[in-house]
């Protein structure tokens, strides 16, 4: 492995703004709500991401601490938000060895429909986060 490789860093989750977040328990369950939501809301690779493990935390980084002063200080202004909360519930989910997808949303009935799609292969604590808005379109039953 080269020193570029070994000391790369994946880029910090800075903001959740226009994107979807669910946890899921089971892998497998994951990999397959990537699939319906590449096939039924015609989202692209780079449209989704899978969050798993040590790298997952590392990317969320809650605290910012792993990405430098800049994203200590964004992390420090999301103390005023829900995004902070939702992130400790994020980092904690991932250290329980459960998966998170991250999606990008173009429009809020887009959004809807996502929340549906992720509920029925099992996922939790879904959230849009659109402009100024955190929404759950589907809470969780024991919520």
């Amino acid at each position: 492995m080269n020193d570029a490789a070994a000391h790369h860093r994946p880029r910090m989750l800075a903001s959740f703004t226009n994107h979807m977040i669910g946890v899921l328990d089971d892998p497998d369950h994951a990999e397959a709500a990537l699939r319906d939501l590449r096939v039924q809301e015609h989202l692209r690779d780079q449209d989704l991401e899978l969050l798993v493990g040590d790298a997952g935390e590392e990317r969320l980084d809650f605290t910012g601490e792993r990405h430098g002063l800049l994203a200590r200080l964004r992390r420090n202004v999301q103390k005023l938000t829900d995004e902070y909360e939702h992130a400790r519930r994020y980092e904690l989910e991932l250290a329980r060895g459960h998966v998170l997808i991250v999606a990008a949303v173009r429009y809020e009935v887009q959004a809807q429909r996502m929340c549906h799609l992720l509920r029925a292969h099992g996922a939790h604590f879904i959230h849009y986060y659109g402009p100024l808005i955190v929404e759950s379109f589907c809470p969780d039953p024991e919520a």
